[in-house]
């Protein structure tokens, strides 16, 4: 069995297995996640050649999409040089990072509402701001365990590529566009940070989808999986 195939199986039984046992699938998960290398993913020299993101019309971004299905989504995301994933959420989702070239640094924030009532809870998707908590900057390269957000701890962060383009491979569950239970799918909403209220308490707004964001895609040429 691949490295990717071991991931995928794992990740699955994670995000699909009883209550009472989902933290100690979710430490294997992340055991698993951390053996995996470029390699496995057959992520192509190219990606990590500056002489690429130089290219006139090439985006930003590059996007491999390994899986996806209504419990779980992989995939590697890969940055050019200074550039950034804009800061983002994942509503009500858990998300693991395992960075397999270059360097990145992680922003992150951790809702204050996301430990509200269910109303409350609707009340702030509903409204143009939140309030956050900024966590440690976090910087991580290969050699780094796999990162990772709850939906209380980091849900909202921004990814940026550091001293070259960086590439990581990312596991989400459950995955956007994915139903809310009484709140509709769920959906990628982008914020700005608007100023600080308090030591590390924040400010945020939403926003449009920066218009210097874009990605392309790339196929997935490593192992299959399932």
């Amino acid at each position: 069995m691949s490295q990717m195939s071991a991931l995928f199986k794992q990740a699955i039984t994670t995000f699909t297995c009883k209550k009472e046992i989902f933290h100690q699938n979710l430490e294997i998960l992340h055991a698993v996640l951390d053996k995996i290398t470029a390699d496995d993913v057959d992520l192509h020299p190219q990606f990590m050649k500056e002489s690429l993101w130089m290219r006139p019309n090439k985006a930003p971004v590059t996007y491999i999409d390994i899986f996806e299905d209504d419990k779980v989504s992989m995939g590697v995301f890969i940055l050019k040089p200074g550039m950034r994933l804009p800061l983002h959420d994942h509503p009500q989702m858990y998300g693991l990072i395992k960075v397999i070239a270059g360097t990145i640094r992680i922003t992150s924030f951790s809702l204050y509402t996301e430990l509200l009532s269910e109303n409350q809870h609707k009340n702030r998707l509903e409204s143009d701001s939140v309030m956050a908590e900024r966590n440690l900057e976090m910087v991580a390269d290969a050699s780094s365990e796999p990162c990772m957000l709850d939906p209380n701890k980091g849900n909202l962060h921004e990814i940026e590529s550091v001293g070259g383009p960086a590439a990581f491979l990312d596991v989400l569950s459950p995955p956007y566009r994915t139903p809310i239970t009484g709140n509709g799918p769920r959906l990628c909403t982008y914020y700005k940070v608007i100023k600080e209220m308090e030591p590390r308490i924040f400010k945020l707004e939403k926003i449009e989808a920066p218009s210097w964001y874009w990605n392309d895609t790339f196929p997935y040429t490593g192992p299959q999986v399932p």
